[in-house]
């Protein structure tokens, strides 16, 4: 009986303990991200958009009643006398998501975002950015955004950041049209074993390019092997990206505009996955 009655007042202790926890406990709220989309954008630009579609999922006894919006200016470079930010305006008309829960639809052009931060275009160089941040409003005065988030809500399921942001990237430089030429090389002398240079003109399907050769290796057996493609005539942009393979310690390669100039030497392991020509160079495409 002693035992029992030990057991009861330990279970009624806990419960109290847990109960005041549970009471000091506040509910959250999150944005979650079902698409979007903001570009980097190239200096002295306003052609690039945020557009975004989300889904409010909301814990909190008052309803979410509004979700006001606010642009952002990022100094990174100094040029202006510090970051920026005004709210550009409030959603409070809100469709019915497929799960019956309150969605929006939200887009704005970086125009709108200089004129909301109040910075001149002639302020902006690469390297700034340019930022959208959602912040939910409840019925009861609590607000919700980036400031309240957590790991768990910022990825996975809820993709919830409540913030969303692009950088501000030198202009393209117009490529010269005519024969370019890729010098690929690979040490091994078996061909690049999956590595491959992409190569997008516009909006065109990307170009791609490999050192396919094999002689059977071993070091130092090197395969040399020059590739071409064609840049058309009225071409306004060109990017390279380098797919990487099995072996990149063995890759290299050199890519040569049409006017001559060595616009690429890179290898071994070259950079991967991001375009390869920095446009903020004095480069002569």
């Amino acid at each position: 009986m002693a035992a029992l009655a030990l057991l009861s007042q330990g279970c009624a202790e806990d419960e109290t303990v847990i109960t005041g926890v549970l009471e000091d406990t506040s509910r959250g709220a999150a944005l979650r991200t079902l698409e979007s989309s903001f570009p980097d954008v190239a200096e002295g630009s306003t052609e690039s958009a945020f557009t975004g579609t989300f889904e409010i999922q909301s814990d909190v006894s008052a309803a979410i009643t509004s979700v006001d919006v606010f642009a952002e200016f990022i100094d990174n470079t100094g040029a202006t006398p510090g970051d920026a930010n005004g709210l550009i305006g409030s959603v409070s008309t809100f469709d019915s998501t497929e799960f019956g829960l309150q969605g929006f639809d939200y887009s704005i052009g970086v125009a709108e975002i200089l004129a909301a931060a109040g910075v001149s275009l002639d302020a902006v160089e690469p390297g700034d950015q340019y930022r959208v941040r959602f912040e939910l409003v409840a019925e009861d005065g609590r607000r919700f955004s980036a400031g309240q988030n957590t790991g768990t809500l910022t990825g996975g399921y809820f993709r919830s950041p409540f913030q969303f942001t692009a950088s501000v990237i030198c202009a393209p430089i117009v490529p010269t049209a005519g024969t370019w030429t890729v010098v690929t090389v690979d040490s091994y002398g078996d061909g690049w074993n999956g590595g491959e240079l992409s190569i997008t003109i516009d909006d065109n399907d990307p170009i791609t390019l490999a050192n396919s050769l094999d002689n059977g290796g071993p070091y130092p057996d090197s395969t040399t092997e020059e590739l071409t493609f064609e840049v058309p005539e009225g071409s306004t942009s060109i990017q390279l990206v380098y797919n990487a393979g099995s072996f990149d310690e063995e890759v290299t390669f050199q890519v040569i505009s049409a006017n001559g100039n060595t616009i690429l030497d890179l290898g071994p392991e070259p950079p991967t996955s991001s375009g390869l020509i920095d446009y903020c160079l004095d480069l002569e495409l």
